[in-house]
């Protein structure tokens, strides 16, 4: 019973909210012509010209009836555009045949994701002037004279959550790689900041940090949960097996008395310690720069920017194709391969044979 007051209340509301009008709103009677968009309104009293998604607007069209008589006298049939691309999948809300109104809730759908990804991608601002329209099919749009619809691509609220993360994450992120050894690895009697920075590590800490970030800057504005793809999966995977392929291959080297690879070569007898970031990166334990790091690490930052920008641009996670994670597989695996000999120490030469003072006996 308290169930059904509760949704019997929110229906009284929702209806109320559907009755507001601006107080400015233009008035245009029916002259029985051709349907035409005239005015459009969301229903916050302090900016009834804006709406985002989850948002409820109403379009105005005169000479509504024709429209409706288009759509086979359905309602549900007539189909909201904005700037001149439909939302396909979006039913009306609700229609008002007397006042010649037409009310939609902003919905992602699966149909309108693509139109949805230009309207919101690659955001510069908070609002975005759009055009509204409707029609009774997907192919075409009546006339309208509401070009400058603000659409809200960004949340202000959502914005700073998402920015006070993302920076308290990113120095946090700094601090542990720097001071807290999250991509540091040597042996145990080297104190952290001295240990060198492993480059199979940098990658997994890298990937993590660029998915997380992602995830955050896509919930904020599609407000979507389900962005995970199979090409992150798999980005993942390559930095966490290429991470665990190389703790392996140093343990294996601790065990059997070799000293762990790092970036320099070491004293006789003296633990490797770090010498900068690039430099442990870079260089393998005879101190030169390896071909295999330098290819993963540079193609680790290539991914790196073309996802990034896929971000941005798509408001989507990139699907990579099986190619480019291919290419990644085979660069970490090119680095473990090489890994294996670095470090060890060169045999020794068999010592010359003593010549003999007084010839063969």
């Amino acid at each position: 019973m308290r169930t059904l007051l509760v949704l019997g209340v929110l229906l009284v509301a929702h209806s109320a909210l559907a009755q507001i009008e601006p107080p400015d709103a233009p008035k245009v009677q029916d002259d029985n012509g051709a349907p035409r968009v005239y005015y459009a309104h969301s229903y916050f009293e302090e900016h009834w010209t804006t709406a985002g998604l989850d948002d409820l607007f109403s379009v105005h069209v005169q000479n509504f009836p024709a429209l409706l008589k288009q759509a086979n006298d359905m309602c549900s049939g007539i189909v909201l555009f904005i700037d001149g691309m439909a939302i396909k999948g979006l039913q009306p809300s609700s229609c008002d045949a007397a006042g010649g109104h037409v009310r939609y809730r902003l919905l992602r759908t699966q149909q309108s994701d693509d139109v949805w990804r230009l309207l919101l991608g690659s955001p510069s601002h908070y609002l975005r002037p759009v055009s509204i329209s409707v029609g009774a099919t997907d192919q075409f749009s009546v006339p309208s004279n509401v070009t400058a619809f603000q659409l809200e691509i960004i949340p202000r609220s959502r914005l700073f959550l998402f920015v006070g993360i993302s920076v308290g994450g990113a120095l946090l992120f700094l601090w542990l790689c720097r001071k807290g050894g999250l991509i540091r690895s040597g042996p145990a009697t080297l104190p952290v900041l001295k240990q060198p920075y492993n480059l199979s590590l940098f990658q997994m800490a890298f990937w993590f940090f660029l998915v997380v970030t992602a995830y955050l800057f896509i919930w904020m504005i599609n407000d979507e949960l389900d962005t995970i793809t199979d090409s992150v999966l798999a980005l993942l995977g390559i930095g966490a097996g290429t991470a665990l392929g190389s703790a392996l291959i140093d343990q294996s080297k601790q065990t059997a008395g070799d000293q762990p690879s790092a970036a320099v070569p070491p004293e006789a007898g003296k633990p490797l310690e770090s010498r900068g970031f690039i430099r442990d990166l870079l260089t393998d334990a005879s101190g030169t720069i390896s071909l295999h790091r330098f290819q993963l690490f540079v193609w680790t930052l290539v991914l790196g920017v073309i996802f990034c920008a896929s971000v941005y641009r798509q408001l989507e996670m990139p699907n990579f194709s099986a190619t480019l994670l291919g290419l990644m597989g085979i660069s970490s695996g090119t680095y473990l391969g090489f890994k294996v000999p670095e470090g060890k120490k060169a045999p020794e030469p068999a010592p010359a044979p003593a010549s003999g003072g007084s010839g063969t006996p």
